[in-house]
């Protein structure tokens, strides 16, 4: 008989989930569990960076691991295979103060304070690959966005992604081409901020799972290639009171709350801008002529604005940001939207201007850093261990970099100067 296994799947900063798999009777008993804390020191490609919870001094301990029983789903696809998402755990048995997913709860829980709940839509770009060794050879044979050609081409591993996503609940609205080589969307119906960012992290997870079975890859860089479009994570925002949308009435018109939230995502842009795009690579995705902003604007169903409002009908008014990544976690950028509308509630801002200068963003890694480092209201939101923590990821990341630059003679470099000086 085949023993129950269970795939423990615990947030991150960078992967999205990591994890274990597990006999599922370890499951049962919490206390039986237990998680390397230096999984909040992995980089991409396993670097490790020391934070004040997890470093070389304490010899980067074991916290505990509690499943959350609310996630736990069969994978009918693994026959004998269940998944969980965990929370490491203190002492005191609650969830680590650095954990992504712990900020986001929290979050969550103060916008309850509020009589509020907010509602989150995921949407990603990203790339298909016909297999992992070559990276330049993209799945299909032409770049047209909204391709039917592209789409029949895809269909069988489209069916399938979407068939499996809804066996664990988790429903994708879209699914089509972008225009890129080996470039595609999906999109995912809208559900409360916390659900919504599990079965984020899920799909893209088991998108990667499923094109590993076919031979496939599939990734969701931000840029990739220097001449086409980079890769969005865009996610679609609302309010929801006693499970009514109140993010603007039947005439298109803004609630008071959903200004205050609107001039937050304005006003802490620049601050959660480490969040939304945490990697060098990135910043190279940033161009408005690719519909990506340089700066915290917005605009009604305007493309070229970072938020973009969509108050058609009352019932799914929103508001789509578009500054984030493909790249980014989900529960980085889920926190970030949350943290900088709960500043504009909290604080009642409003609005700005149509003859307001709109505030530059952060232009790369560093300045991102500095901005998240500096902010004011941040830690206050997201807890001071997460920024710390946090931060200490994000500043090796870009000092890696750097290193490399310095050390590195480019091909633009040796063309230009070897054979000519």
């Amino acid at each position: 008989m085949t023993v129950p296994m269970t795939q423990l799947e615990v947030p991150d900063y960078d992967l999205g989930i990591r994890g274990k798999l597990v006999r599922t009777e370890k499951t049962v008993d919490p206390t039986r569990l237990a998680f390397c804390t230096i999984l909040y020191g992995l980089s991409v490609v396993d670097e490790v960076s020391d934070t004040p919870v997890s470093n070389a001094g304490n010899g980067y301990p074991d916290a505990r691991l509690v499943p959350d029983q609310s996630t736990r789903v069969a994978l009918p696809w693994r026959p004998g295979t269940d998944a969980v998402i965990a929370d490491m755990v203190g002492a005191d048995g609650a969830p680590l103060a650095m954990s992504p997913r712990n900020s986001l709860r929290s979050l969550v829980d103060r916008y309850a304070e509020l009589d509020l709940e907010p509602v989150l839509g995921f949407e990603y770009e990203f790339w298909l690959f016909q297999d992992r060794e070559d990276p330049r050879r993209p799945l299909g044979s032409t770049e047209n966005a909204y391709s039917l050609s592209r789409i029949a081409e895809s269909q069988s591993l489209a069916t399938e992604f979407i068939d499996r996503m809804h066996a664990v609940g988790i429903e994708i609205e879209m699914f089509h081409t972008e225009l890129g080589p080996g470039f595609f969307e999906f999109t995912m119906a809208p559900a409360p901020a916390c659900q919504a960012a599990d079965a984020a992290v899920r799909a893209r997870q088991y998108l990667r799972d499923l094109c590993a079975e076919r031979g496939l890859h599939a990734s969701f860089m931000a840029k990739p290639f220097g001449d086409k479009s980079g890769a969005g994570g865009h996610v679609h925002s609302s309010l929801n009171r006693n499970g009514k949308n109140i993010f603007a009435d039947d005439h298109g018109r803004l609630s008071v709350e959903a200004g205050h939230y609107l001039a937050g995502l304005l006003a802490g842009m620049a601050d959660t801008t480490a969040m939304l795009n945490p990697y060098v690579n990135s910043f190279k995705r940033i161009d408005p002529e690719m519909f990506t902003p340089v700066h915290a604007t917005y605009g009604h169903d305007d493309r070229s604005t970072a938020c973009r409002l969509i108050l058609n009908d009352a019932k799914s008014a929103r508001v789509e940001h578009r500054r984030p990544g493909a790249d980014a976690s989900p529960y980085l950028v889920a926190t970030a939207l949350l943290a900088a509308g709960f500043l504009g509630l909290q604080e009642n801002l409003t609005l700005p201007g149509s003859d307001a200068v709109p505030a530059p963003l952060p232009g790369d890694l560093t300045a991102a850093i500095d901005a998240f480092e500096n902010s004011p209201w941040l830690p206050d939101l997201v807890g001071k261990a997460f920024c710390a923590s946090f931060a200490a990821t994000r500043r090796a990341e870009a000092q890696r970099y750097a290193q490399w630059l310095k050390t590195t003679i480019t091909s633009w470099e040796l063309t230009r100067h070897l054979e000519h000086q």
